[in-house]
C-alpha cells in the first residue's frame, strides 16, 4: 500500500481524536423564526397604523377593533424584538457553551462588523424614507452593548435584567419629571442628527447622534436593557429540552401574572388612577405621580414603567415556548412555514416596510387592507425566495460582510501576534 493511500485512510481517525472535536451540526429551531416573524409583523402594523378597514378614514373615527390591536401592539412588537435579539446574539456566539479564548475575540469582531452593517443598512433606509423610524440604528447600539457580557452566566445575565428592569424606569422618570434640562436629558436642546447617509460626512454630529441612540426615540434603549439582558440568558439555556421549556412558561406565566397584579394594586388600592385623572385634569402639578412607575401601558409610558418589560418577558417566554413546542411537530412546520420563512428574512422585511410605506403607498394615514396586503406579500414571497438562498437579501449582505471583515481582522491579528 502507498504512503499517499495510508495518509488519506488515517486522515479522518485524525479528525475524530480527542482534542479535535467535530461539532454536529443542530437542526435550527424554527420557532424562533416565527418568532421574529410575529415581533415583525407587529411593527409593521404599528408604522401603518389603519384608520379604516379598506379605505383609511380619520384617525378620530378609528374603528374600536383596530384601536384595540394598535393598543396590544404598541410597544409589546418592540419589546418582542429586542428580546429576539438579546436571543440571537447568545445563539451567535456559542449558544449554551459560550465561545472563549481565540473564538470569544472572533465572535466579539463579527459581533462589531455586524453592528457597522445594521447602522449602514439603518442609515440607507433612513435615506430613502425620509424619515428617521429605523430601530436598525439601536439594534446595533444594542448589539455593541452586550459584547462586553458574552461570557456571564445565564443566572448572572437574570439578576442584571432584574436589576436593570427597576433602575431604568426609575432612571427615566426622574429624567422626565425633574431633569429635562439635564445635559443627558434628550430634552435640553440641540440640532437633530442629520437623518440619513449625510451624517457620516459630519462627525460633529455625531455625539448628539449617540446621545439620541442611548436617552432619545422615547427612551428605547434604557428599556431595552433588561430585555437585551433576559434575551442573553435565555439564548444560552438549551431550548431543546422540554424540561427547561415547561419552566420557562411557567416563569412566564407567574411575571405576567405578578406584574398585571402589581399594577392593578397602584390604580385601584393605591390610588395611582386617581392621581393620573387629576394630573390631566389640570386639577394637580403637570407631573406624573410616583406610584405611575408601578402601572403598566397604557397609563404610563411603556419606558418608565416598572412592571412593562417583566410583563414583555412573560409573555415573550409565553409565546416563545408555545412556538417552540408547536413547531417540532412537521405537520405545523409544513402550515407555519410562510411565517417561519418571513422570519427568516426579518432584516429585509424590516428595512423594506419602511421605505414601502414612505415612498410607495403616500400620506398617512392608511387602510388595514394596505397593512394585509403587506403582510401577504410577504408570507407569499419569502418561501420562494428561500428556495433560491438560504438568507434572505439584507441578511445575506451582512452575512457576507461579517464574513469578509472577520477574516482581514483575524489575518491582521494573526500578523500583529507575530510581530
Amino acid at each position: 500500500m502507498s504512503q499517499a493511500t495510508t495518509a488519506v485512510r488515517a486522515a479522518p481517525r485524525r479528525a475524530t481524536q480527542p482534542g479535535a472535536p467535530v461539532r454536529p451540526k443542530r437542526e435550527r429551531l424554527v420557532g424562533l423564526d416565527a418568532m421574529r416573524a410575529v415581533a415583525i409583523l407587529g411593527m409593521i402594523y404599528m408604522h401603518v397604523s389603519p384608520t379604516g378597514w379598506l379605505t383609511p378614514g380619520a384617525f378620530a373615527d378609528k374603528p374600536a377593533v383596530l384601536a384595540w390591536i394598535e393598543s396590544v401592539a404598541s410597544g409589546r412588537a418592540m419589546s418582542l424584538f429586542v428580546l429576539m435579539a438579546g436571543i440571537s446574539v447568545a445563539l451567535m456566539t456559542g449558544g449554551t457553551t459560550p465561545v472563549d479564548g481565540a473564538r470569544l475575540r472572533t465572535a466579539r469582531w463579527r459581533l462589531a462588523i455586524r453592528a457597522a452593517g445594521l447602522f449602514l443598512i439603518s442609515l440607507v433606509v433612513d435615506q430613502l424614507s425620509g424619515m428617521s423610524l429605523s430601530i436598525l440604528m439601536y439594534y446595533a447600539l444594542w448589539m455593541l452593548l452586550v459584547i462586553p457580557l458574552l461570557r456571564l452566566s445565564p443566572r448572572a445575565l437574570l439578576v442584571g435584567a432584574a436589576v436593570a428592569a427597576v433602575v431604568m424606569p426609575l432612571f427615566c422618570f426622574v429624567l422626565m419629571s425633574f431633569g429635562r434640562e439635564w445635559p443627558i436629558s434628550p430634552f435640553s436642546g440641540g440640532a437633530q442628527p442629520t437623518v440619513g447617509l449625510m451624517l457620516l460626512l459630519r462627525p460633529q454630529e455625531w455625539l448628539a447622534g449617540l446621545k439620541q441612540l442611548l436617552v432619545g426615540g422615547g427612551f428605547q434603549t434604557p428599556y431595552a436593557i433588561p430585555l437585551l439582558l433576559a434575551g442573553l440568558a435565555i439564548g444560552r439555556l438549551d431550548l431543546r429540552d422540554r424540561g427547561v421549556r415547561w419552566r420557562l412558561a411557567g416563569s412566564g406565566v407567574a411575571l405576567v401574572a405578578v406584574s398585571s397584579l402589581v399594577s392593578w394594586a397602584a390604580l385601584g388600592p393605591l390610588g395611582v388612577a386617581q392621581a393620573l385623572e387629576q394630573t390631566f385634569s389640570g386639577a394637580g402639578p403637570l407631573r406624573m405621580p410616583w406610584g405611575s412607575l408601578f402601572v403598566l401601558p397604557p397609563h404610563q409610558l411603556y419606558a418608565m414603567s416598572v412592571p412593562m418589560a417583566p410583563f414583555m418577558l412573560g409573555v415573550g417566554l409565553l409565546l416563545l415556548t408555545s412556538l417552540l413546542a408547536l413547531l417540532e411537530r412537521s405537520v405545523w412546520q409544513r402550515l407555519l412555514l410562510p411565517l417561519t420563512s418571513m422570519g427568516k428574512l426579518a432584516l429585509t422585511w424590516y428595512a423594506s416596510h419602511l421605505v414601502f410605506i414612505e415612498r410607495v403607498a403616500g400620506e398617512p394615514p392608511y387602510a388595514f387592507s394596505l397593512f394585509a396586503g403587506m403582510c401577504l406579500f410577504a408570507l407569499a414571497f419569502s418561501p420562494l425566495w428561500l428556495r433560491w438562498s438560504s438568507r434572505g437579501p439584507l441578511e445575506l449582505l451582512v452575512h457576507r460582510a461579517t464574513l469578509l471583515a472577520a477574516r482581514r481582522g483575524e489575518g491582521a491579528e494573526r500578523v500583529g501576534g507575530a510581530v
